[in-house]
């Protein structure tokens, strides 16, 4: 029996057709990166097998992304050996965020949503590396430190934006909304938590802050939420006027995060945890 046409190995004007490269950005790749072709016919003519195409292919889109060559490299490569260690991937972010490197953040974060998804990126890569360069600004003052958790929090938040998950329809079972007050500047770990909700499978929309309640009742009229998560970071972005107000309509509603901490709420609470966030959540 032959082989499936997408499984055969392709030749180098096959692949530079398919990904839109030149054949000489092929050569370059494999000369100065080492990612090229696995195999040579008898006169020496490049064959492209599945994976090398697919390593290609990542490539190509890392550096769409703004990623440098070298560093898209690394990235495929250290993805196709034995995938990348978390510690590994939060060196190198960390390394980028010093440099207010943004396309490389945003390349190294697309990479570790594709290949972690958004819970484990954000507990295990991004969070840990936020609060590392927070830590070091909170003790000595460190505009630099002040600067980088900056461009990580951005580079994050855009990753996220370029991400695409399927929002399925359940019976029954409305999605669940995410907003924050007027005043929060914090807005990436509720993202984070909305777009985790909707990678494991359950629906969920991002709202943001700057949202009117009239905005937030004709929403909540138009999707009928099984909740409206209602983020604050701190005490002065704690809106308790908008969450007691949704409350007395009977929309169903939670507080989260630290800023509600000694306020008076109503609704029951997220989780502080970000697992049990969004276990809660799903549930």
């Amino acid at each position: 029996m032959s082989s499936a046409p997408e499984l055969r190995s392709l030749s180098s004007s096959e692949v530079a057709r398919a990904l839109g490269v030149s054949q000489v950005t092929l050569r370059t790749w494999e000369q100065r990166y080492g990612i090229g072709a696995s195999d040579r016919e008898e006169n020496g003519r490049r064959r492209y097998t599945p994976e090398d195409v697919e390593r290609l292919r990542r490539m190509r889109a890392l550096q769409a992304q703004g990623t440098r060559a070298r560093e898209a490299a690394r990235l495929v490569l250290a993805r196709s050996a034995a995938g990348t260690s978390v510690e590994l991937r939060r060196a190198r972010i960390a390394e980028a965020a010093e440099l207010l490197d943004l396309a490389t953040m945003g390349g190294l974060v697309d990479d570790a949503l594709a290949s972690l998804g958004v819970a484990k990126t954000w507990t295990e890569v991004v969070a840990p590396v936020l609060r590392a360069i927070g830590e070091r600004w909170a003790k000595a003052g460190d505009r630099n430190a002040m600067a980088a958790e900056w461009a990580l929090a951005a580079a994050a938040s855009t990753a996220l934006d370029r991400l695409r998950t399927p929002v399925p329809v359940r019976a029954g079972r409305g999605p669940v909304l995410f907003v924050c007050g007027p005043a929060e500047r914090h807005e990436l770990p509720v993202k984070v938590l909305s777009a985790a909700l909707g990678d494991d499978g359950a629906p969920s929309m991002f709202l943001a802050g700057l949202v009117s309640i009239d905005v937030l009742r004709v929403v909540a009229a138009r999707h009928s939420p099984s909740a409206v998560v209602v983020w604050s970071m701190t005490s002065p972005s704690a809106d308790v006027r908008t969450l007691h107000t949704l409350h007395g309509e009977g929309i169903p509603v939670r507080p989260a995060g630290p800023g509600w901490r000694g306020l008076p709420t109503v609704g029951e609470p997220l989780p502080p945890s970000f697992s049990g966030a969004l276990a809660a959540c799903a549930g």
